[in-house]
């Protein structure tokens, strides 16, 4: 008995340790890194609905201005093209910040630029 519980204490180990390592999600990130509680974008009272004003006042009541953000990721080459500031307006930040999926590059359902996208 003492080495099935033995076995499965170290599987869970491994798990936990996996999630951690795997933790790849923004969601994740937040919690982790942050310790951002759900509840900060999420409706606590709807689980998993996200709790809007507004497209982005869930994001920008913690990272700040929009406009800022245009600023901060303003590439040295202008060829490249900011992701935050393009010819389709303001998105919601959801468009590319997946939250519990992988981040999705918008701008390369037509261009060629590589962005990072959390």
């Amino acid at each position: 008995m003492k080495a099935i519980v033995s076995l499965l204490a170290g599987a869970l180990a491994l798990a936990l340790s996996a999630h951690a390592v795997a933790s790849d999600f923004l969601a994740d990130r937040h919690v982790e890194k942050y310790n951002v509680p759900c509840e900060s974008c999420h409706d606590p009272k709807a689980p998993g609905v996200m709790k809007q004003k507004d497209d982005q006042d869930v994001c920008t009541d913690c990272h700040g201005d929009y406009d800022k953000l245009v600023k901060l990721t303003q590439p040295k080459d202008e060829a490249e093209g900011n992701p935050h500031a393009q010819h389709d307006g303001i998105l919601p930040c959801t468009e590319c910040h997946k939250g519990h999926k992988a981040g999705v590059n918008y701008c390369a359902e037509c261009h060629t630029w590589e962005f990072k996208t959390p």
